[in-house]
């Protein structure tokens, strides 16, 4: 039961890991380029190219835009892949499940709010289907508790 708990936590780690990569190979590093999350009206990327924010003169909004689209498919990236060096043997998952089930269960609960938000479907259902591996593998782990 315990091995099968360490397969569904790691089955979880990769949405994560798939949905960060994704975010960062759709983010535009000019609003010249055109990908998935460049804005429909190149006009308003232009636009955000010329703006800068109230904090600072010193960047705009169209750079801390892109900074935060990678900064955020780095963090979902990171996410997984600590999942998987938890998960990586039964040693190590049975050593460290106690602390980082309920914890993968949190962030991805806090994912999953926030998809639903401020983005759209596929992430949405692809994060609750990780929440729905996490949380299954933290029961899986505390039945076979001895």
């Amino acid at each position: 039961m315990s091995e099968l708990s360490r397969y569904i936590f790691l089955a979880g780690a990769l949405p994560f890991v798939v949905l960060g990569v994704l975010h960062a190979l759709m983010t535009p590093r000019t609003p010249l380029q055109s990908k998935g999350l460049s804005p429909r009206d190149s006009a308003l990327g232009e636009a955000m190219a010329r703006e800068t924010v109230l904090l600072t003169r010193r960047t705009t909004l169209w750079l801390a835009w892109v900074g935060f689209n990678f900064s955020h498919s780095l963090g979902a990236v990171i996410f997984g892949v600590v999942v998987f060096l938890v998960g990586r043997s039964q040693a190590s998952f049975q050593d460290q499940a106690g602390v980082f089930l309920p914890f993968a269960v949190l962030v991805c609960a806090i994912y999953f709010l926030l998809a639903i938000r401020y983005w759209f479907r596929t992430p949405i259902v692809v994060i609750a289907l990780a929440g729905v591996c996490f949380i299954t593998s933290w029961a899986l782990f505390v039945i076979a508790a001895p």
